[in-house]
């Protein structure tokens, strides 16, 4: 009998640990992909935003000289539509049914833009969306950008208000994303789309259909920033929280051309892949 109980004991703290072990491992999972469903809505949404300066570009006195050829996104397959005879002005990028850019990305539907002026500074562009994808995640929503200087040293601020629904490909479910952001474009050589960097940092709320919300937080002492060569986050450190009392941090390195990043949970660390 005490053989018999000895054996109920140690079996009963085998399930308790092995139990506590799932719950942790399953925890880690949660928090890697709500990471990487942030991480590819941030990517997707910065490159709307250069995207639509790429298409302004191949207008003549638009921000930076340029044609399709040095594009750093668009290809034959993309309408460019720009209305200055309407107010607001009206810019409308078509990538039809489909359509595959410059970075292998395959896009379809309307990015369209209004705004009083695409040249002058201040200014306030409002984009919104027409049945746009890119690679299985259909975006819609508003995104309000108010651009407040344009210097001579070639930065240029912008703040940002996004209220975005994200429907994510591979039956993931969508997301609601609310965003307060500080954008500085690092223009480089005028001309060269390609050595362009974005650096930016605010605050997103990040909210699954399962009601769980994530907090992101990036401070201007460690702004993400995003390589307009690499179309990734190349560097840069977040702070999350969630609704179910879960905090980490991401930390995308320190310039490295890569879609890698470093998860943090309390004294744990693991490289995570931005899918």
């Amino acid at each position: 009998m005490k053989l018999v109980k000895i054996f109920f004991v140690f079996s009963m703290i085998f399930l308790v640990s092995n139990s506590c072990q799932k719950r942790e491992f399953q925890a880690t999972i949660d928090e890697v992909i709500l990471s990487q469903q942030d991480t590819q809505s941030e990517e997707v949404l910065t490159d709307v935003d250069l995207i639509v300066d790429d298409a302004l570009a191949q207008n003549a006195g638009m921000l930076k000289s340029g044609t399709i050829g040095n594009s750093v996104y668009l290809t034959s397959c993309t309408t460019i539509h720009l209305n200055t005879q309407v107010s607001p002005q009206v810019l409308t990028i078509d990538f039809d049914a489909s359509c595959t850019g410059k970075d292998g990305k395959v896009r379809s539907g309307k990015i369209i833009v209004s705004s009083t002026s695409f040249n002058t500074y201040p200014s306030v562009r409002n984009k919104t969306f027409e049945n746009y994808s890119v690679d299985g995640k259909k975006i819609e929503g508003s995104i309000v950008k108010t651009i407040l200087k344009d210097n001579v040293n070639n930065i240029r601020t912008a703040s940002f208000q996004e209220d975005i629904t994200i429907h994510l490909q591979n039956n993931e479910g969508s997301a609601h994303r609310v965003a307060n952001l500080t954008k500085q474009y690092l223009l480089n050589n005028l001309g060269v789309q390609d050595d362009n960097q974005v650096k930016f940092w605010g605050t997103v709320e990040f909210t699954r259909l399962t009601g769980v919300k994530i907090t992101k937080t990036v401070t201007e002492a460690n702004p993400l920033v995003y390589s307009a060569s690499c179309h990734h986050i190349v560097s840069g450190l977040v702070s999350i929280t969630t609704s179910t009392n879960h905090s980490w941090s991401i930390d995308f390195g320190s310039g490295e051309c890569d879609n890698k990043a470093i998860l943090t949970i309390g004294n744990k660390s693991k490289e995570i892949t931005i899918r």
